[in-house]
């Protein structure tokens, strides 16, 4: 897989029924080579750091090859590069293939997978459409986060190429599903494996731990 845009955007205020948000997600795509920093890329701002960016998410991509699926949901003739707010469209991206804490070299970067993309209210208002969360959920075309494990540049069209793969490790979609959509009983095991996965952000590790307890 390569990458197909590089997309950033400062922070903005936008209306939202009575009141005004800030929000980082109109992403725009840039044609040259970015430096990649430990909790973003240059040029990229968010608005809500709880939710976006920083250490355990400094990067977002998405695939492209999802891109079709939601033109035909959306009934939308276009989706330009950066529609759904990531940093990266990447040419191919399979949740249900790449693994929490997979490692790749991308330009002299070099990337972890660290957690899936949860949607937010942001979501929809990029797309003027409340029920896109939802839509975005159920579809498991969730995309991935990244923390940076060695920061540097990239430029479009660079290559993605897995150098380590995670061992004893879940899926992107697997553990996205078993958080939100799985029964108790078949999610459990999903993410008792997962807490134990090195490269899992701090904040989804947390999240685990408290469903485990609820049991």
């Amino acid at each position: 897989m390569h990458i197909l845009s590089i997309n950033v955007s400062k922070k903005r205020l936008v209306q939202y029924g009575t009141r005004q948000i800030e929000t980082g997600i109109f992403k725009q795509p840039v044609s040259s080579a970015v430096q990649v920093f430990n909790d973003h890329i240059e040029g990229d701002e968010q608005a809500d750091l709880k939710n976006h960016g920083g250490l355990g998410k400094a990067v977002y991509a998405y695939s492209y090859q999802h891109y079709s699926y939601w033109r035909t949901e959306l009934s939308l003739n276009e989706l330009p590069f950066g529609s759904f707010g990531e940093n990266l469209t990447l040419s191919e991206l399979d949740e249900a293939q790449i693994q929490i804490g997979d490692i790749f070299k991308v330009g002299d970067v070099i990337l972890q997978v660290s957690q899936p993309r949860v949607p937010c209210f942001k979501l929809g208002l990029k797309f003027d459409n409340a029920e896109m969360p939802r839509l975005f959920s159920k579809s498991l075309r969730t995309g991935v986060y990244f923390s940076v494990k060695q920061s540097g540049t990239i430029a479009p069209d660079d290559t993605f190429q897995l150098i380590d793969k995670a061992a004893n490790s879940v899926s992107v979609q697997s553990i996205f599903s078993a958080y939100f959509h799985m029964e108790k009983s078949a999610a459990k095991p999903i993410i008792e494996k997962a807490v134990a996965v090195e490269g899992l952000s701090e904040e989804w590790r947390a999240q685990l731990q408290k469903f485990l307890l609820r049991w």
